[in-house]
């Protein structure tokens, strides 16, 4: 998910609580540019506003002990970059970024989902601007690919791929492949297949100093938006390289009712990531918010399990070109059980 760039104002206050208050009384503040004070304005304010404290189960206070007088050793501002990078590395939070580079655990990168290769399984219909891809497995059944939720003006090419789809009965969507992107774009497409404003999920956001300190649940609503809108049934296949926005989609579909989730286990990993940029011009970007689902659960490191769980064979899908989850979809939109 992606979210606007704090003003510098922010890192200024931020910069004002350091780990080392005593001996700053005694010997001043370090200088703006200094190892010594980059480390503390990351540090404070991923201790202010980090969401997933509570999930990770880290002791930050025990990781700025250990890591900030190594970046009081380095011997210049690169050196403590370093630092810092390694510090952050041990949340193993894939929305966690430090100066533009992804520093947490991918935990799905060595998953292996299909790209869908069109003529087996689905007759190509063709590609449209911002990843969408559309077919037809049947002149009942319509297939759409969202290989991310990025991009602005990408809604439209939801609703062109609705429109050229026609009069199916039933669509298979695949999120399979989907890193994320916009939460509105996840929403808005969710929108294309609701027929009343529902809530679909929970957010909630750090609003204090201590870890667990959360603001109230906000409610994530879906509207019914879109030139074109499809009430039928829905088979949405997803696995764990489905991820952030991608998983939004996943709730939202799923709280409107029309939808069997078809697949693997989703990524796990949420948070909503605020971007920040420093006085040097470094910047980093990490979550502050919590999702949950209806029930009020978080599903960080989790992930969103299928109704129908089939897990696919590389052996298969490399040498035998099978694909079993976008099979049974097919089969479940056709009837059979």
């Amino acid at each position: 998910m992606r979210r606007r760039v704090a003003p510098a104002a922010v890192l200024s206050l931020c910069a004002a609580f350091s780990l080392c208050t005593a001996c700053n009384a005694i010997v001043g503040p370090d200088p703006p540019a200094s190892p010594a004070a980059l480390f503390d304005q990351v540090w404070n304010d991923f201790d202010l506003h980090y969401s997933l404290f509570v999930v990770k189960q880290v002791n930050w206070d025990s990781l700025g002990a250990v890591y900030r007088p190594r970046a009081l050793a380095a011997s210049d501002p690169e050196g403590a970059s370093t630092v810092i990078a390694s510090m952050l590395s041990k949340l193993q939070d894939d929305h966690v970024l430090w100066r533009g580079s992804r520093v947490g655990t991918q935990r799905h990168g060595d998953y292996f989902a299909p790209t869908v290769t069109f003529g087996k399984y689905v007759q190509y219909g063709g590609d449209l601007p911002g990843g969408i891809s559309y077919g037809v497995v049947s002149p009942a059944v319509g297939y759409i690919a969202f290989s991310t939720f990025e991009g602005s003006g990408w809604l439209s090419s939801v609703d062109s791929a609705l429109t050229l789809l026609g009069g199916v009965n039933s669509i298979i969507i695949d999120v399979r492949n989907n890193e994320g992107g916009f939460l509105e774009n996840a929403t808005g497409a969710a929108g294309r297949f609701a027929d009343r404003t529902t809530t679909v999920a929970y957010v909630r956001y750090r609003n204090g100093p201590a870890h667990s300190d959360f603001a109230a649940p906000m409610a994530q609503q879906v509207v019914p938006a879109g030139s074109r809108r499809f009430v039928g049934k829905v088979y949405l296949l997803t696995s764990r390289n489905t991820i952030s926005a991608a998983e939004l989609f996943v709730l939202s579909m799923r709280a409107l009712g029309n939808t069997t989730v078809v697949g693997d286990t989703t990524a796990g990993e949420t948070g909503n990531p605020f971007a920040r940029e420093l006085q040097n011009g470094w910047s980093y970007q990490f979550p502050e918010s919590l999702e949950l689902t209806l029930d009020g659960h978080w599903f960080e490191d989790i992930g969103l399990a299928p109704d129908v769980t089939v897990e696919n064979s590389i052996d298969e899908i490399n040498n035998h070109n099978v694909d079993a989850q976008l099979s049974r979809a097919i089969g479940l939109a056709a009837g059979k059980p």
